[in-house]
């Protein structure tokens, strides 16, 4: 990082006047290690959350499976084998594809990416939206929460696809803890001054004036201990601006709350490449 001040100082005896520069050079890859280490731990720690739901998805399928299994297995009428083996042959495939998309979901999800330099890569934000939210509805506590996508299908950004993915995660998981089952939580998206706007609305407890001013500290939380270590939101903050974009907040307690994300429109710099899920 490179800083850069002009410098004048002034002789009262001679009455002379000396024109300088001071150049300072900091060297901030510690610093920028640190972060990428930091969002990295955050969604390992998100996975961790994610755990005991990921293994009821997937038990569902593997219970699918093994019965259609068994059905076969135990089945003596040849000709019932004969007309219903590839639809029930089918069936198993489609159970191994879900459980397959659910691996594939976390693995890209845990990857530690390059979290300072995002890659000019084209992303529509409805399918990076559903990403999260399927990520989040395999936490046990967010399974039965209703969430409502209503993002157009036509806005794109730049960016890189799994650290935009960990932001939303992040929002999302925080509405869901605000909100209960009833209440929908809404995503929306619209283009305001060569900007996309998105906006996470929750209808939840909302957040208090105090810690609404603390609320993109690191370490800053208002969860109990062991539910949170306080960097998720902090971490969205510096990806959202890494991004070219910012991040604000709006909430009323008993009311819900609103976070507003911008970021910069899709250029014709970027790769056109849609994210693959």
């Amino acid at each position: 990082n490179l800083h850069k001040s002009s410098l004048q100082h002034h002789f009262s005896s001679e009455q002379k006047e000396i024109n300088g520069m001071v150049i300072l050079i900091e060297d901030l890859t510690d610093l920028q290690e640190l972060e990428n280490r930091l969002a990295h731990s955050e969604r390992l720690a998100s996975i961790g959350r994610l755990a005991a739901g990921v293994a009821h998805e997937i038990g569902n399928p593997v219970t699918g499976i093994a019965s259609v299994t068994q059905n076969l297995l135990a089945e003596d009428d040849q000709d019932y084998l004969q007309l219903h083996l590839t639809e029930n042959l089918l069936d198993i495939l489609n159970q191994t594809r879900r459980i397959t998309t659910i691996v594939q979901s976390l693995s890209s999800f845990s990857h530690s990416g390059h979290y300072l330099s995002p890659p000019k890569i084209s992303i529509g934000i409805k399918l990076l939206v559903d990403e999260a939210i399927h990520l989040v509805s395999l936490h046990h506590k967010a399974k039965y929460q209703s969430f409502s996508n209503e993002c157009h299908e036509s806005h794109s950004i730049c960016g890189d696809e799994q650290q935009l993915t960990q932001v939303f995660v992040n929002l999302l998981n925080n509405a869901c803890d605000a909100s209960n089952n009833e209440q929908i939580i809404r995503i929306v998206s619209l283009i305001v001054d060569q900007q996309v706007i998105i906006k996470v609305i929750d209808q939840g407890i909302g957040i208090s004036e105090d810690n609404k001013k603390r609320l993109f500290e690191p370490f800053f939380t208002t969860k109990a201990a062991g539910e949170g270590i306080g960097i998720g939101l902090s971490i969205a903050y510096n990806i959202i601006h890494d991004h070219g974009g910012d991040i604000k907040v709006q909430s009323t307690v008993l009311q819900g709350t609103e976070f507003c994300l911008a970021l910069p429109l899709l250029s014709t710099q970027c790769v056109q490449i849609e994210p693959s899920h």
